[in-house]
């Protein structure tokens, strides 16, 4: 009998030595046992990893091994948010999606009518959509709606082995709804706080009466003001689909989304004097708004079509081709005070300043495609699940900017919005860039012991018109073994690296970082070391808990002189997790999740301080208690508290207090109709998310009410909550 010892020296051996080839892949299945498809998982009959699911706890996931894997059995820290949690939590946002997640920091700049920016791990992190990227800088691009989501998901530590250009942090992949073959159809309107007007609905079922053809519509339709003065927050969504299974061996989606969304600059990067500093005029009102109302504009208009399609031979092997085109019309017109110096006030009595005016409007164009076989087989006692890929991704960019320092003194406490003037607008050099990549991916099975390793090779490039091309190239890999424990228990260690390209924009060049030495900035370069534990005997108890060390190589920070960014030589950030999932008495389920982060600049400009608004502590729980009142079914009712802790400016000069806020939600539910409170920040308190050395600081999100009104219909409508 092969001893334990040198079962794991094997698995260990073959986790760390080099990826099959395609041809080696080919010879080893024809020489292999038959396969067990029990070797590798138990297929829930239930749940998939992009489908529905009942209630807070998900038990599949894609996002960590790009296959349909167990949560349990990928060695690395994966949240997954699933539409009930969303819907419950009265999310409207995805960055407040995350709001409860270890490990996030979900509002780091506050409320940002602009976009969504949480942080992972301290690290700032892209989005995906369905597997593929949907951001490319930090503004003009699509903010996704979460009511088109089945999910949202969080996979904190680096992920370039799998995806490319993503940061040591982590990346957010959200999964859209999918045609269902169940007939479900709802409407439901939402009137909340700063005059929120909503109609939302969604539609879907079957298209033939054998199933072979579904259907799905989602639509949202808003009005609304926001938390700053002279904001708006209005969205047109229409969100078409259809999907083809022939056989149950074949899946063809494909998904059209129109979005525009009408908002305004709600930051106005007020100075510190005014907000966590004294100002003998008092504190600057929450709602200030430092722009222009005649030419205030944030518009994004989204234009995209995407397909999705899987194909399964046999019980063996498995194609998938997933490909996204997208198109984003981007208006950018913004004023905003000029806060980024010692004492930005142009008065001895600190009410007046000057402002910046700042124009962008951009047309991007996105190509993105990802596709791979996925080949299962046996060699001797080892179960193997390979995945092999190619992910190209190309944007173009045109547009024009324009902008300069309007020197009229603005006043802060008593504005007069006299009209601006416009900026002249000059042409941007043509902008494209591009990605390319491979990947191999080997989740091998010996037992009770799980082994995951994956390697890719980059290719990554910038190109400005008139100027050179800016080119990066990487290899990265990543290894992680589990052992499960016959009482639920699986500890884990893992190592993953990470690459990031730095790339400018068509307005400042490939010259993005102003203190390199040839103008351009060197890719970001990242590693991990995570040591956890997962525990679920079912859905009714989940505890996750990870421990982890990450270092990373030129990593971004905020210029102090306000223009660009710097890259530091290196930080480390070490922190530990805990995540906690219960469903208590049957009808308490219970959120819990607790995070701790030590974040310092190690080498380079501001070595030894602590990274910028990167909290050392965080904490959060979230309970939800479902109940009948005189017989009546469908009560539930929630509370949930946040605290973040302290914050620091970048160069340890400045540092941003901490705050607990608390949340709450009542709703009644039956088969036909749910109706639903939320507030959130229910204290209406005051505090600011961050304060920066630049000169700026950022309010929180204020008290909100939201509440919400639902219409089901059609045979497979929601039944009543259990009591």
């Amino acid at each position: 009998m092969v001893s334990e010892g040198l079962r794991v020296s094997l698995v260990i051996r073959i986790l760390i030595g080099a990826c099959l080839p395609v041809i080696a892949l080919g010879g080893a299945f024809a020489q292999s046992t038959p396969v067990e498809l029990g070797t590798i998982e138990v297929q829930s009959n239930t749940e998939s990893a992009t489908g529905p699911v009942d209630g807070y706890v998900a038990t599949r996931s894609a996002t960590g091994a790009k296959t349909d894997t167990p949560l349990k059995e990928i060695p690395q820290s994966i949240t997954v948010v699933t539409a009930d949690r969303m819907k419950d939590q009265g999310v409207e946002t995805i960055q407040q999606a995350f709001r409860y997640v270890p490990g996030v920091f979900a509002d780091p700049y506050g409320p940002d009518s602009r976009v969504d920016g949480p942080t992972i791990r301290g690290v700032d992190v892209d989005t995906y959509l369905d597997g593929m990227r949907t951001t490319n800088s930090w503004f003009n691009y699509q903010r996704i709606e979460p009511y088109t989501l089945e999910r949202a998901e969080v996979l904190r530590g680096p992920a370039s082995v799998l995806y490319g250009a993503t940061t040591t942090g982590g990346m957010i992949n959200l999964v859209s709804k999918r045609p269902q073959a169940q007939d479900l159809h709802e409407v439901g309107v939402q009137y909340g706080s700063f005059n929120r007007k909503q109609i939302q609905t969604d539609h879907t079922g079957k298209i033939t009466a054998d199933g072979d053809w579904l259907y799905r519509v989602i639509g949202v339709f808003r009005d609304s003001d926001y938390q700053t003065d002279y904001v708006k927050d209005d969205r047109v969504l229409v969100m078409p689909s259809i999907s083809w299974r022939p056989t149950n061996m074949t899946n063809w989606t494909v998904m059209a989304t129109y979005q525009k969304d009408k908002t305004g600059s709600s930051t106005g990067f007020l100075p510190h004097s005014g907000t966590i500093f004294a100002n003998p005029n008092g504190r600057i009102p929450i709602n200030r708004f430092a722009g222009d109302p005649a030419t205030d504009l944030y518009q994004t208009e989204t234009r995209s079509i995407t397909s999705l399609f899987e194909h399964r031979f046999n019980e063996v092997l498995k194609v998938s081709h997933n490909m996204r085109y997208q198109s984003v019309d981007g208006i950018y017109h913004s004023v905003y005070s000029n806060s980024f110096m010692a004492n930005p006030y142009l008065d001895p009595a600190q009410r007046t300043v000057s402002r910046y005016v700042d124009w962008w409007d951009t047309h991007r164009k996105t190509l993105t495609s990802d596709s791979n076989a996925e080949l299962k087989f046996n060699t001797g006692p080892l179960a193997h699940k390979i995945l092999v890929g190619f992910d190209y991704r190309r944007m173009s960019e045109t547009g024009a900017a324009g902008g300069y320092v309007d020197a009229t003194p603005f006043d802060l406490y008593a504005p007069v919005y006299n009209p601006i003037v416009p900026p002249p607008m000059f042409v941007t050099p043509d902008l494209v860039q591009k990605q390319a990549g491979v990947y191999a991916q080997d989740q091998v099975r010996w037992g009770a012991l799980i082994g995951t390793y994956g390697l890719r090779y980059d290719r990554a490039s910038s190109a400005i018109e008139g100027q050179p091309i800016q080119t990066d190239k990487a290899l990265t890999w990543r290894a992680g073994l589990m052992y499960e424990l016959p009482f639920g228990l699986s500890p884990y260690v893992s190592y993953a690296q990470s690459f990031t390209p730095q790339f400018g924009t068509a307005v400042y060049g490939n010259s993005a970082c102003v203190d390199s030495a040839n103008g351009l900035c060197k890719p970001v370069r990242g590693e991990q070391y995570e040591a956890g534990f997962k525990f679920s005997q079912s859905k009714n108890l989940v505890i996750n808990g990870a421990v982890f060390d990450i270092t990373q190589e030129n990593r971004l920070a905020t210029n102090p002189n306000g223009v660009g960014s710097v890259q530091t030589g290196k930080a480390r950030i070490r922190g530990a997790e805990l995540e906690v999932l219960a469903t208590l008495f049957d009808n308490l389920d219970v959120i819990a999740a607790y995070t701790y982060l030590d974040a310092k600049v190690l080498e380079g400009d501001n070595a030894g301080s602590r990274i910028e608004t990167v909290p050392q502590n965080q904490a959060s729980l979230w309970a939800k208690y479902r109940f009948a009142v005189a017989g009546l079914r469908g009560f539930s009712a929630g509370a949930g508290v946040r605290y973040i802790g302290a914050v620091w400016d970048g160069t340890d000069t400045i540092q941003t207090p901490g705050y607990t806020l608390y949340d709450a939600m009542f709703a009644w539910e039956n088969a036909e109709w749910r109706f639903q409170v939320n507030g959130t920040n229910l204290g209406d308190k005051q505090y600011f998310t961050a304060c920066l050395a630049r000169g700026d600081c950022f309010y929180g999100t204020g008290r909100t009410v939201l509440a919400q009104l639902t219409y089901k219909f059609g045979a497979g409508k929601t039944e009543a909550a259990k009591p």
